[in-house]
């Protein structure tokens, strides 16, 4: 998130000077507040893993695809509720995480609602359990492996942020928690809303496991002072740039091969744009050739699910909008932004 020079409030964590200015500003963005707190942002990629999962679940072919498209432009409630519920259990995962990390988030300016106290942890709390009941509420019709697969990704959220598991900063492991989370449980869940559990699916969400590695692997590098400094050891703290770097690119091979045997065009696609991306990084080892890969592969991923569910472009567009708004008034900054420059 980066500041802006010229920002509507001179001090985005005070944007209010007296009482009554304060009231007003609260009630006017409360309900935002209250809708970025679940960070729609993050949600795009559980979207987009649950889409990938429904579209292999279908089985079809290349040839098939205008076919396939032409199906899923009007779904069924049975698959909004679905949809729904499973953002609401990850939304609450993420209360979860700001919550833990409210601390080091209000030392780094970062995720403001919870550090500075705009939302209280108690509220948020409560926001959080209230979340996790309704989806399950929402859902519990569809099947206990259904409501399996919703009870895993909450426990492994939970491990990923909380103490004394808090899988995030324990290397290799942070790896596979969160490639299972994405990879085969929002793969998991949207495979299950069509057509049920089969052990195909675990055969068949390889590929996307191991593309979901590959990207968490590198994303660790980002934040490797700042994980440092807390105490967390993280992949990328363990092994370092080179090493970790090289895990990743052996994860999007592995993910590429996986996808060829298993003709999943979409991994296919998205791994031969990645390659030469994630080898510039490798070379140059710079945070935005690094950034680069990262966002590059994972927007060449979003897209092709997008053209494969093209309301699916409406939504994204939306969320990316008013989320430009809502941080650019609310705390004067830019977020979310597509690419990142070089931190000097």
């Amino acid at each position: 998130m980066k500041i802006q020079k010229k920002s509507k409030f001179k001090n985005p964590q005070k944007p209010y000077c007296n009482r009554k200015e304060k009231r007003r500003f609260i009630l006017k963005f409360f309900p935002l507040d209250i809708l970025f707190l679940l960070r729609p942002p993050m949600l795009i990629p559980v979207w987009t893993f649950f889409l990938a999962g429904f579209w292999r679940s279908e089985g079809f072919g290349v040839r098939e695809i205008p076919f396939f498209i032409k199906e899923t432009s009007f779904l069924n409630s049975h698959f909004w509720l679905s949809f729904i519920s499973y953002s609401l259990l990850l939304g609450s995962i993420y209360i979860v995480n700001q919550i833990v990390d409210r601390e080091s988030d209000r030392l780094n300016k970062k995720l403001f609602l919870i550090p500075l106290g705009i939302v209280p942890v108690k509220l948020a709390l409560a926001i959080c359990i209230i979340l996790v009941i309704i989806s399950f509420s929402i859902t519990f019709k569809y099947g206990i492996v259904y409501l399996l697969f919703l009870l895993l990704s909450l426990i492994i959220g939970l491990l990923y942020s909380v103490k004394p598991f808090r899988f995030k900063g324990k290397p290799v492991i942070d790896i596979f928690s969160n490639a299972i989370g994405y990879g085969i449980l929002a793969f998991g869940v949207g495979w299950i809303t069509v057509s049920g559990f089969s052990y195909k699916l675990l055969f068949y969400a390889i590929p996307y496991f191991l593309a979901t590695a590959s990207i968490f692997t590198t994303s660790t590098i980002l934040d490797i002072e700042g994980d440092r400094n807390d105490g967390a050891v993280t992949t990328a703290v363990k092994f370092g740039k080179t090493t970790t770097l090289i895990i990743s690119m052996v994860s999007l091979l592995l993910a590429f091969i996986s996808a060829l045997f298993l003709r999943d065009i979409v991994i296919v696609i998205t791994s031969v744009v990645s390659f030469p991306l994630l080898l510039i990084a490798l070379i140059k080892k710079k945070r935005k050739f690094i950034t680069l890969y990262m966002r590059g592969g994972s927007y060449v991923f979003i897209i092709l699910l997008a053209v494969l569910f093209p309301w699916y472009f409406i939504l994204i567009i939306f969320i990316f909008l008013i989320s430009k708004l809502y941080y650019k008034y609310r705390f004067g900054i830019r977020y979310p932004a597509l690419l990142e420059r070089e931190k000097r």
